[in-house]
């Protein structure tokens, strides 16, 4: 049968074409021709033009309406069928098995260039990860690799290692766009919200322990919170909140030999000030009031610091979850504040926003308006609670029945609705 009589054939009858065509991914599966090849009944809806083509002493249809061709002995009389049926539909025959191993050899020669024994460990326990899924033919390396090619992978695993080495290099905070250069060279490529920049938060989350966990104490919901968790406990600078707090109070400290009082100047005022990352960088604290109050929200910060006295306390505005300058600082506030406390929505996430702050920075942390008596007097005020959060809080209680501020989880619950911070007067708490 000439390749054109086999093209008009096919060209002619979509079942048959949807045969042969399947009969060469079998051959090219398995790198040589089986003995016998069928298809189910749903994938031959003409047998007849299967048959007719084929010949009647080479196909059999079972009662199940399953269309079998005995290739051994079609190709016994027209040994060049299979050679004339890839002309017709254009393709080459390939043996899928030899470059699946020839793919996985360079693919493995690649990892092993990568792993030497200066290799980050986050980098190194991905690698290693990558190697062993790639033996079943799975993971990203693998399919880039079978749909890219090896130069793909090398590019690819370049940008990662250079942004592990980057992230841990040291604790000096680095902006996105510095960050995206040391990674591709292109100062746009690690952008807050880009591919890149989400794959690199998810190989901090899977490989290392200490940020995992610290994430998972966090409970985030779906994988944007997470995300953002996980980048918010490196260096890297996702936006200007990362790198600033409001601050008010007889603050005092000193750096490069020199004392700033700018912070306590301004509070004198009845004026918060903003303190940087770059201006507390190496800074010691001298001075500051027996009192510490973190507040998560910031228009209740500014309602706080109309009635706060800047001379018995300092008072912080941690916007969420606190960031890593934040936390500095009330480090440093240790052996000066007396007494430190939080004041949050009364939710899961406040109460987990303030367990993050006593784990972090190693001090007794207490509530502040954040109660069953306080919520009950503001019980008017409360919103229901949304979707799964009863279900969340409940597993929270279950998991950790000592975290701080059980008892207003529970009251939470009871009354399914929970009280946004800025609900709560200062001094009505």
């Amino acid at each position: 049968m000439k390749t054109e009589i086999v093209l008009q054939a096919i060209k002619a009858n979509r079942a048959l074409a949807k045969f042969v065509n399947a009969l060469l991914d079998r051959v090219d599966r398995q790198g040589k021709p089986p003995a016998v090849f069928s298809l189910k009944a749903a994938d031959c809806p003409d047998a007849f033009a299967i048959q007719l083509f084929f010949g009647h002493a080479y196909i059999k249809t079972d009662v199940s309406g399953r269309v079998s061709l005995n290739l051994s002995r079609y190709l016994a009389g027209q040994p060049e069928a299979l050679d004339r049926f890839y002309a017709a539909l254009n393709r080459r025959p390939r043996n899928l098995r030899e470059e699946n191993d020839d793919l996985l050899a360079r693919l493995s020669s690649l990892i092993d260039g990568f792993a030497g024994a200066d290799t980050h460990a986050v980098f190194a326990a991905y690698l290693a990860d990558e190697r062993e899924k790639m033996q079943s033919g799975r993971g990203e390396l693998y399919a880039l690799a079978e749909n890219s090619g090896c130069p793909a992978v090398t590019k690819y695993l370049e940008n990662l290692r250079r942004g592990i080495t980057a992230i841990y290099a040291d604790e000096t905070p680095l902006r996105l766009s510095h960050f995206s250069r040391a990674v591709t060279g292109d100062t746009k490529s690690c952008r807050a919200g880009t591919a890149l920049l989400r794959k690199f938060a998810d190989l901090l989350y899977s490989y290392d322990p200490a940020i995992k966990n610290e994430v998972d104490l966090l409970e985030p919901v779906g994988s944007e919170q997470r995300q953002r968790a996980v980048l918010d406990q490196t260096r890297l600078q996702i936006d200007s909140s990362a790198t600033r707090i409001l601050v008010f109070g007889s603050l005092v400290f000193s750096k490069g030999g020199r004392q700033f009082a700018y912070v306590a100047e301004h509070a004198r005022l009845g004026e918060p000030a903003v303190l940087t990352q770059a201006q507390f960088a190496g800074a010691v604290v001298e001075r500051a009031p027996q009192k510490l109050v973190s507040i998560e929200n910031e228009t209740s910060f500014y309602d706080y610091v109309e009635q706060a006295d800047s001379s018995r306390e300092l008072v912080v505005c941690s916007m969420g979850q606190a960031n890593r300058l934040l936390i500095r600082l009330l480090k440093s506030l240790k052996g000066h504040a007396g007494e430190l406390v939080h004041w949050g929505d009364l939710d899961r996430s406040g109460v987990l926003i303030l367990d993050s702050l006593r784990r972090r920075t190693g001090l007794d942390i207490r509530p502040l308006h954040m109660d069953p008596e306080t919520f009950g007097r503001h019980r008017s005020l409360a919103l229901p609670l949304a979707g799964s959060e009863r279900d969340l809080i409940a597993s929270l209680l279950q998991r950790r029945p000592q975290i701080i501020c059980a008892d207003l989880l529970k009251s939470i619950i009871n009354a399914n609705a929970w009280l946004e911070q800025e609900n709560i007067p200062p001094a009505a708490g």
